[in-house]
């Protein structure tokens, strides 16, 4: 902002900067949280950014500001009135949150498809915005490929950004179902990440609803090691590696017993041959392995890792060499 533009600044309250313009923004709860804490210890640093519409002064920046001064009982707000025409009021916003990555890309997304409803080509706004065709045509597919619902959900902030990015890979008839449940059970985006590849590869009805009935506990199933669980601090380095190990053992081990229980197709099984004798020849030599630390922790005068030390027998040497026990088409 320039000096003239500085002195130009001036007291507007609040009930008149209206907020037309934020059908492009997305509010978040924690920014607005952090907001208030910024204006409760600094005060306001810099003025918000109006344009003049039909006597009515809308802000193109300053959203989050003018919430948070409105939660804190404040009546005014230092504002800055720029002429800007319709198409440079939508670049004014992204330009002036682009270094501070201000800017979701859900917002992003929103605020190039007011550009395109002004009339302009995607290539157009790529050179107004200074960036590549590509990165306008992704964006402009992101919410184009939301259900308009959704999109709304995001905009008043009952869906994150993040969310959304996460479901728009699903039909769109789908989409506000999964996002019910991700709302619902209070899902990360990365959990809800994996909730959508599990449900992009789910070809049964009835897998799906498990998905939408059960999401936890099919996130636990698919992803047995949470990274919130922290491994047991009385292990050794070498115990909790062990314990690692055995978490995705047991979680990998339910989701192979389930498909090999749906009576899977004869001709999968064929092609998977070798991949099937390779785990029957691997588990025997596991269950060897586990009878060997069972002695080793009944034995008197041992502990389970100097047994451990002793036999080696955590590791299968050579699955290869032992011969199969079954066929694969019993299996």
């Amino acid at each position: 902002m320039t000096e003239n533009q500085a002195q130009a600044a001036r007291n507007v309250p609040i009930a008149e900067l209206g907020t037309t313009l934020g059908r492009t923004r997305c509010p978040q709860p924690g920014q607005l949280s952090r907001m208030r804490q910024s204006l409760s210890r600094h005060g306001q640093l810099t003025p918000v950014i109006c344009v003049e519409r039909e006597g009515q002064l809308e802000l193109v920046d300053g959203f989050k500001r003018r919430a948070a001064a409105a939660q804190m009982s404040w009546d005014s707000l230092w504002t800055s009135v720029r002429e800007l025409s319709e198409r440079a009021q939508w670049v004014t916003m992204l330009t002036l949150n682009r270094t501070s990555g201000a800017l979701s890309v859900m917002e992003e997304s929103l605020i190039l498809r007011e550009l395109i409803r002004g009339g302009m080509t995607q290539s157009e706004v790529a050179e107004l915005v200074g960036r590549h065709k590509s990165w306008v045509c992704r964006r402009l597919g992101l919410v184009d490929r939301l259900h308009p619902e959704l999109v709304e959900w995001v905009r008043t902030g009952l869906v994150s950004p993040g969310t959304a990015r996460r479901l728009f890979v699903l039909p769109a008839g789908n989409q506000l179902e999964v996002a019910a449940v991700v709302t619902q059970e209070e899902l990360s985006t990365q959990e809800t990440e994996l909730l959508v590849s599990l449900w992009q590869k789910a070809s049964e009805p009835k897998v799906k609803r498990f998905l939408l009935r059960e999401p936890r506990k099919a996130l636990a199933h698919a992803k047995p090691e949470d990274p919130r669980t922290p491994l047991d601090p009385r292990l050794t380095p070498r115990g909790q590696r062990l314990q690692r190990g055995l978490r995705i053992l047991l979680g990998v081990g339910t989701r192979v017993i389930e498909s090999l229980r749906a009576s899977p197709v004869s001709s999968d099984l064929e092609i998977l041959t070798s991949e099937l004798e390779q785990l029957d020849r691997l588990l025997a030599v596991l269950m060897e392995a586990v009878g060997t630390a069972r002695k080793s922790r009944s034995s008197d005068g041992r502990s389970a890792t100097s047994a451990t030390h002793a036999s080696g027998s955590f590791s299968p040497k050579d699955t290869a060499s032992r011969p199969p026990r079954a066929k694969p088409a019993s299996t």
